[in-house]
């Protein structure tokens, strides 16, 4: 009666043996339980340690203070007078960054820290992160521009010197090129004190307001100010600064022409007064933490900081339905642009796992298990985290699988002699009415956990559901509950080896507590080949109990582009426990589950 969270292939179950009535009762309690649990922080971290290349002679010099490196580099072959390109033999950076190469020009890169991050958060870059076995192009100036960029969107800007051997000639154009460089970077110094001197004359004088000014107070498409300005500023002795967006924006440039409009780009957003995280990766601005069960279809967009000149095809003010997710698209006045996501949603309640009451993970009307008579779900303290405990027994030969679950066991109030029964309740889950109400459409499902399976497999998993009805326990027969999206993990071990889960981005190294971080793509329609939803019941809309009581949890396939209604989250320290198999003492450990749009 407690084998509520996974949906399994049947291989058959054990057969029956003469066992106590209340010996079953607690063993079937103990299978019907499922865990499930997720969560976890983004990484701010965007560190730079090394790169190297196949044509490299000798070690890098790391000047890490300036955000710079040299490489030497053999002598090419007889077929070229110099490298035209070079392949990267090696990347080591903060675990979950990203390393791409910048697609902007740079005309002057600078020492302060401070110029150097604001110069990373405005610079374009390419689509396709840097791996080892991509090949670099070596330009004429013989320098290139990085970014690393971290899991949370925080960028870090790095030049690499490329010392490339080539003729006499192509040498002296370097070396042309760089007192070029010397004498643009005193240029570009003395420019800076005409801005401030400008900038002085202007606060005395609006007839000499600068027209980048102008430009910048048109910034967004709704022709209201962004929350930050994107000119100069005045201290409080009255003595003009420049604010960091300006001085990314003079850094920035065309080797052909100063003039040119700053690439197109979002600098900051939010929705309905919460500020959104920028994922570099997928161009996607996301608010995850709304109210639960905030009406996602007409939010505000609160707020939104363009480059400087840039204009955008939606305005402040207005209300757009981030829940499905809205394409912006940011032009410039040399008519380029950039197209990004936005997206919103929320968590789950008590989806941190620090509340409790119990052993029952508050509030109850998210989450649930099947403790009723054996307890294999509990919560638990360790280091500097709180979790939930999820553990698989057995009683008389009898499994009885750990779980948590967003499900209700046993709303119909079967009796225990009918519980105990495994040939009137083969599949414990239809003991259980699973989902709960949720309208959001996350992109990522996170969840920090340990596992010692001693040879069984856990379940993770989450899907989305549309429904026609409400709870599966008043089902209708015209009702029709579709699968909208699913990710599934299932393994026999915690670092996700020997078995096959094409919906895990990743699983990190364990933490200071043990505890090792999934991410779960969900895959919106019809799930991908190989994930264990194949393995599972979650399609078996034909009930295997005969009971009245049974509840049917069954899924159709759609298309993905339903509006979802429902929720369904489900952990266990056994896959197989709704069909009262498991190995006893596999222990689920799990803490922080997080959604991610």
């Amino acid at each position: 009666m407690l084998f509520e969270n996974f949906n399994r292939t049947k291989n058959g179950y054990c057969a029956g043996v003469a066992l106590s009535l209340l010996g079953l009762i607690a063993i079937v309690l103990l299978n019907g339980c499922s865990a499930d649990y997720d969560t976890l922080g983004v990484s701010d971290y965007r560190n730079l340690e090394e790169i190297s290349f196949a044509e490299q002679d000798g070690s890098s010099m790391v000047y890490s203070a300036e955000h710079s490196m040299e490489f030497d580099f053999v002598a090419p072959p007889e077929s070229l007078e110099t490298w035209d390109s070079l392949t990267v033999e090696n990347i080591d950076l903060s675990h979950f960054a990203s390393l791409y190469l910048v697609d902007d020009k740079i005309k002057e890169f600078p020492e302060d820290s401070l110029e150097l991050d604001s110069l990373a958060e405005k610079v374009s870059y390419s689509k396709s992160a840097l791996k080892p076995g991509d090949k670099i192009r070596v330009p004429s100036s013989h320098v290139v521009y990085v970014v690393v960029v971290s899991e949370s969107g925080k960028k870090s800007i790095w030049k690499l010197i490329l010392n490339v051997p080539e003729s006499e000639k192509s040498s002296s154009s370097v070396k042309n090129a760089t007192s070029s460089s010397s004498a643009k970077k005193t240029s570009s110094s003395s420019a800076k004190k005409a801005t401030s001197s400008s900038s002085a004359k202007s606060a005395t004088s609006s007839s000499s307001a600068k027209p980048a000014a102008s430009s910048s107070s048109a910034g967004n498409s709704s022709g209201k100010s962004s929350s930050s300005s994107l000119g100069s500023s005045s201290s409080k002795d009255g003595k003009p600064v420049e604010s960091s967006s300006s001085v990314a924006n003079e850094l920035l440039g065309s080797s052909d022409s100063i003039s040119e409009s700053p690439a197109p780009r979002i600098l900051s957003l939010s929705i309905a007064g919460k500020s959104a995280e920028f994922d570099a990766g997928r161009k996607t601005f996301h608010v995850d933490d709304l109210d639960f069960r905030t009406d996602l279809t007409s939010l505000e967009l609160s707020e939104m900081e363009l480059s400087e000149g840039a204009t955008a095809n939606v305005e402040v003010g207005e209300s757009y339905d981030f829940g499905v997710g809205i394409q912006v698209t940011v032009t410039n006045a040399n008519d380029e642009s950039e197209t990004y996501t936005v997206k919103a949603g929320y968590q789950l309640p008590g989806s941190n796992f620090n509340s409790w009451k119990g052993d029952y993970v508050t509030p109850d009307s998210i989450w649930g298990n099947a403790n009723t008579i054996l307890t294999t779900t509990e919560k638990i303290t360790s280091g500097s985290m709180i979790g939930a405990k999820i553990q698989t027994s057995s009683a008389l030969t009898k499994t009885a699988s750990g779980s948590l679950y967003t499900a209700v066991f046993n709303p119909k109030g079967v009796g225990t002699l009918s519980m105990a029964s495994s040939s009137t309740w083969p599949d414990g889950n239809e003991l259980l009415d699973f989902g709960k109400p949720f309208n959001a459409r996350p992109e990522f499902m996170e969840v920090k956990f340990s596992y010692e399976g001693k040879g069984d497999s856990s379940d993770i998993y989450i899907l989305l559901e549309n429904r026609t009805g409400d709870k599966n326990v008043n089902r209708k027969s015209s009702d029709v509950n579709k699968l909208v999206a699913s990710a599934w993990f299932r393994s026999t071990k915690a670092d996700n080896t020997g078995r096959e889960n094409p919906d895990v981005v990743s699983v990190s190294a364990p933490d200071e507590n043990g505890m090792r971080t999934l991410r779960l793509k969900l895959q919106y329609g019809e799930p991908l080949a190989g994930s264990p939803i194949e393995n599972s019941s979650t399609f078996n809309t034909k009930l295997e109990s005969s009971n009245k009581s049974a509840i049917n949890n069954g899924l159709v396939q759609g298309t993905g582009d339903e509006p979802v209604t429902h929720i369904r989250v489900v952990f266990a320290s056994s896959a197989d426990g709704n069909h009262y198999k498991g190995t006893k003492g596999a222990i689920l450990v799990i803490d922080e589950m997080k959604l991610i749009y």
